[in-house]
């Protein structure tokens, strides 16, 4: 999203563009805002180890928290959860089954899209087509699509006919399951977003209900190097964020030197000067799901990515451990739930149906209505039969 990424996905790239399996076995667990007084010694020292100048405190580490209203989300490689798991409150946080391991993509032959959409055809389409699920992590350097590690072996035969598959770990049996399913001989099918008639199979129709954020955002990378002078204010967002009792959403990933931030508009001056950086798009979050998700449910992602990254629209992807979120520039958000509203299903029909235009503070949301209390945007209480 920023700058840096962008020049990057311009770059032009060999027509066999890798997917990196990374050595991370990560863990997701969830803290529900009533615990995170018992929890916050325990995430304080979890996150300050990660906060130094040297980059080695951060190496071979992958670390993911965001707060939404109902939660606190965490991505942790085994080391870090095993930090905490030996807090005395651990009995409070709620773990999903499973390990995970993470996929990394070259993006570059995907155009000048950004975030999950330049993907949704080439990678997150086909595992959701498999029966694959995903659990999915922007940053302002990566996409990283996380798969569980008993459904590995199914998401690298699914893709290994469109990427060269590479093996970032040392773990023998890593090294020896990707030298297993790459072909010796093989043509590499990679398409461009903007070829429309990659999109041509049945659009999935968008089972979960969404919600667009009346609040703007900021997409940020950090220099590792200054981290520590936004240990203070950062902590502070975490942890004792004066505003927690309104609509909230923040996220902190590290992962090694790549460190990404998503910032309230309005919290961002709180950072020092030359600290953070980023682009001076506005984003507005879409949050997929009025209740838990699971981890069993495949092509979630699919549902809502494809379609915008049909339509060129740029998405920040957000999982966690209830919800989805993305995060789109506020330039397209208009044109963005139109498309969603198109394919979102109806409970009674099982069809998709138009829902109404309707309007909120001169924005053309198609069919979000605020909530009359919080000022939330809250598409109609739609769920899959």
């Amino acid at each position: 999203m920023d700058f840096s990424r962008a020049a990057r996905d311009r770059v032009s790239m060999s027509i066999q563009p890798a997917l990196h399996l990374l050595s991370h076995k990560l863990r997701i667990v969830s803290v529900g805002k009533e615990h995170l007084h018992e929890l916050t010694y325990s995430l304080l020292q979890l996150t300050l180890k990660l906060l130094g100048k040297d980059s080695s405190c951060r190496k071979n580490h992958f670390y993911s928290f965001t707060e939404t209203d109902s939660e606190y989300s965490l991505v942790l490689d085994d080391d870090l959860f095993t930090e905490l798991k030996s807090s005395p409150a651990f009995s409070n946080v709620e773990v999903a089954s499973g390990k995970w391991r993470p996929l990394v993509i070259e993006v570059g032959a995907f155009g000048s899209l950004t975030g999950i959409s330049k993907i949704a055809a080439n990678v997150i389409g086909p595992l959701a087509d498999e029966n694959v699920s995903v659990f999915c992590l922007s940053t302002n350097q990566e996409d990283y699509v996380m798969v569980e590690e008993n459904d590995l072996n199914t998401a690298l035969q699914c893709l290994c006919n469109r990427f060269k598959l590479v093996c970032d770990s040392e773990s023998e049996h890593d090294l020896q399951l990707v030298d297993k399913i790459t072909p010796s001989h093989i043509h590499y099918t990679v398409h461009s977003i903007g070829a429309k008639k990659l999109m041509s199979q049945a659009p999935r129709p968008i089972v979960h209900p969404f919600t667009c954020s009346k609040y703007k955002f900021h997409v940020c990378s950090v220099i590792p190097s200054t981290l520590p002078s936004i240990a203070q204010p950062l902590l502070q967002m975490m942890f004792f964020n004066p505003r927690s009792s309104e609509e909230r959403f923040f996220s902190i990933s590290i992962m090694d030197d790549d460190v990404s931030l998503i910032v309230d508009t309005r919290d961002i001056y709180k950072f020092p000067p030359d600290s953070v950086y980023t682009n001076e798009a506005y984003l507005k979050v879409i949050t997929i799901g009025n209740a838990p998700l699971g981890f069993d449910e495949c092509g979630i992602v699919a549902q809502v990515s494809s379609p915008l990254g049909e339509a060129e629209i740029s998405t920040f992807y957000i999982c966690t451990f209830n919800t989805d979120h993305m995060l789109i520039p506020e330039d397209g958000i208009a044109k963005a739930v139109q498309i969603l509203n198109k394919y979102l299903i109806s409970k009674h029909s099982n069809k998709t149906e138009p829902i109404s235009k309707c309007h909120n503070n001169g924005l053309s949301t198609y069919g979000l209505k605020p909530n009359p209390v919080t000022g939330r945007i809250l598409t109609p209480n739609i769920v899959a039969s």
